[in-house]
């Protein structure tokens, strides 16, 4: 049976990038929970970029990462990242960092939508994303 990581920290954001004066350290920029396109905005609404931000502890070996967005409402699956190859260190108490750049993001209609962390074929983890 594989085991899963555990996610310490799930980000939705604009962007986020390694410090340069400290590699350890990581600035997130544009935190998201909700997305307002403001009143002249058409749907459907195409998101420039979202990014996923994960703090993962207790990984082991080798396996296949990927984020989904699904519509709360409907179950319908919005968009996906190709599953990505993560390798993971011997010391599973590490914490591994792990960002996911989606452009061009289609939303097709306000609500909520579900963005999930998928490992092997599992959802591990999920945040809520509100579109206005």
């Amino acid at each position: 049976m594989a085991v899963l990581p555990v996610v310490r920290y799930m980000i939705l954001c604009d962007d986020c990038r390694v410090n340069d004066a400290n590699p350890r350290l990581i600035n997130l920029y544009g935190l998201l929970t909700n997305i307002d396109p403001g009143a002249e905005s058409a749907h459907p609404l195409q998101y420039d970029q979202l990014c996923v931000y994960l703090a993962l502890t207790e990984c082991r070996g080798v396996g296949a990462a990927e984020i989904v967005c699904m519509f709360e409402e409907t179950g319908e699956r919005v968009f996906a990242t190709p599953p990505q190859r993560i390798s993971f260190g011997s010391d599973p108490l590490e914490v591994a960092g792990v960002t996911f750049r989606i452009l061009a993001c289609p939303f097709p209609r306000p609500g909520v939508y579900s963005v999930q962390f998928w490992y092997n074929d599992k959802v591990v983890d999920e945040r809520p994303l509100r579109l206005r």
